[in-house]
């Protein structure tokens, strides 16, 4: 078989299409992830600042573990439902940039057993899921979530002017800014390709 050089434009062509299909792709399986991802954050956030208002037992951090135990399961099952398209290279990129963060947000998690006062953790953590967003958000070219993880780093700095449990209600307040309101956008993006 023969292989053809590509014009400049027929591979800005290709380039093009693959980052429609990944788009299309997130926009078909992303918004669902996002909600899973953004209640099971939202409610656990919300279940730890309550119980340690209430309580004032700081056990109940280890409550945080919750999140990955809730959303890695949900998360799979979710994409072994959903019907999947053709893997493109965006979408390849962007899957490894979420194991990336989700490996340096297992390591820094477990981190904090050895030295819980190292580092601000919330901050940390929000300004890596956040950089993450942005960076998806970038490689599709969807302006909803490049909006809502750019805004997500900016705000985690808040979390650096504040002090103790007030944190945790910022921080819970990024579950809503960066997965639920995407997550929605994208499951209305998905319904409009469903119906054209």
């Amino acid at each position: 078989m023969e292989e053809r050089n590509l014009t400049q434009n027929e591979s800005l062509e290709i380039i093009t299409r693959m980052i429609k299909e990944t788009r299309n792709n997130l926009e078909k399986d992303g918004g669902s992830i996002y909600l899973l991802w953004g209640y099971v954050w939202l409610f656990v956030s919300l279940a730890i600042y309550f119980l340690l208002m209430k309580t004032g037992d700081y056990r109940m951090q280890w409550l945080w573990f919750a999140i990955p135990l809730i959303g890695y399961p949900g998360m799979i099952y979710l994409l072994k439902k959903e019907k999947r398209g053709a893997i493109t290279f965006a979408g390849r990129v962007i899957g490894n940039i979420w194991i990336v963060i989700g490996v340096v947000a297992a390591l820094l998690s477990l981190y904090m057993f050895i030295d819980y006062k190292a580092f601000p953790i919330l901050f940390t953590m929000a300004l890596l899921i956040n950089t993450g967003v942005a960076m998806s958000g970038l490689i599709i070219k969807f302006k909803p979530i490049i909006i809502a993880g750019f805004l997500g780093i900016l705000l985690s700095f808040v979390i650096l002017m504040l002090n103790g449990l007030d944190q945790i209600l910022i921080f819970s307040l990024f579950a809503v800014i960066m997965l639920i309101i995407p997550g929605h956008i994208l499951n209305a993006a998905s319904r409009k390709v469903k119906k054209a």
